[in-house]
Order: structure tokens, then sequence, then C-alpha cells
């Protein structure tokens, strides 16, 4: 079924990434599309578009780890304890704009089931190198205040729940050490973990 209507969900999904864009761009917030979150959404259009699972897995990859910690934050923030605080700025948003925040939630669903059995052992390389690309620009030429993709210190959700990780240290050393933890933690062991159980065949979708 993703392979028939695959042109068609990366219209959809592309459509979702453009309208993101337009929020921001009204909001005057247009650094937030530097996340990688969002560029994993239009990783997955394009993925979709040329049924590429190299790309569809470097997404996948991407966001397995942090979308899945935003979907737990996200369901103790609605029984009312948020523990990190990580997602309580969907109650601050219009319920237009929390709709935009739904990638969150669909991506990975979206992606395993596209996936299954076809999760590339190479993806989390391509995802490696898009993470290197966005810290190391976050950090040269995005304000520090912003954060973006935690390039300047480890973001405050993750303060919150580990408080020796509020250290200060040498910036460039920092994101070096960033990059290492990430490339091993968040996208090579996933990506590793995925090949195996899904037991996959590295085809195209």
């Amino acid at each position: 079924i993703f392979s028939k209507y695959s042109f068609l969900i990366g219209i959809i999904l592309l459509i979702h990434w453009i309208l993101l864009v337009q929020d921001r761009m009204v909001n005057q917030i247009p650094l937030n599309l530097f996340w990688l979150s969002h560029l994993a959404l239009l990783i997955t259009a394009f993925g979709f578009f040329f049924r590429n699972n190299l790309l569809l897995t470097a997404a996948l990859v991407s966001v397995f780890i942090m979308h899945g910690l935003w979907i737990v934050d996200f369901i103790f923030l609605l029984l009312g304890n948020s523990p990190s605080d990580y997602t309580e700025y969907v109650l601050r948003l219009t319920p237009y704009r929390m709709l935009l925040t739904l990638h969150h939630i669909y991506l990975i669903p979206l992606l395993l089931f596209t996936l299954w059995k076809k999760i590339n052992k190479h993806g989390w390389i391509l995802a490696s190198v898009l993470f290197a690309i966005l810290s190391l620009s976050s950090f040269l030429f995005l304000p520090k205040e912003f954060n973006i993709n935690c390039a300047h210190y480890v973001c405050k959700p993750l303060q919150t729940i580990f408080p020796f990780l509020a250290i200060h240290i040498n910036p460039f050393i920092y994101l070096i050490i960033l990059n290492i933890f990430v490339d091993l933690f968040i996208l090579y062991l996933p990506n590793g973990f995925l090949v195996f159980i899904l037991k996959s065949e590295y085809l195209n979708i």
C-alpha cells in the first residue's frame, strides 16, 4: 500500500512542511525550521517521492529517539505531569499550530510501517552527515539563546531530567562530543537495532 501511494504520501508530507514554513514565517520564528525534526519531515517527503529507503531510514533514525521521547513526554503532559516540560509548549499553541506539530507523532509509525523489513543499514551515516551540517551551522550562524539542535549546550528538557548535564566546557569540544554522542547513541545504535529486529533486506519501498 505504501509503495502504491508513495508519491501521494510524499505530496501530503511536503504540504505539511510548506505549512510549517509558512507558519514560522508568519510568527517570525524562521530559525525554528532548522531543527532536525523539521528537516526529517522534508527528507521523508523526498524519500516517498523517490521510493528511496536510504532517505527514509535516515529520516527514521534522525527522529526515532527524540520523537519517541517527545511522544512519551506528551502522554505524561496529557495526564497532567510532564517530567521534563519537553512538550509543554504545545499547550500554548492555537489548535491549528497544534496540528502542525503532529509530525512528532506520526513520522515514527509511518516510517516503521513503510520500512518494514526494508531498513537500510547505512541510513545512520546519511543522518550523521545531516546532523553534523545542521549542528555546525547552528553553532556558527544561529543565536546561542535559541540553541537550535542543542548546538551550544545541552537542551533544557534534558538538563531538567539530568541536572549533571548542565556543565560548562569549551564550546568546540562540546560540539564534537555532541556529534559523537548523537552519531553513536541516537543514530547508529537505533539503526542497527531496527535492522536486527525487522530483519531488513535493504530493499527500496
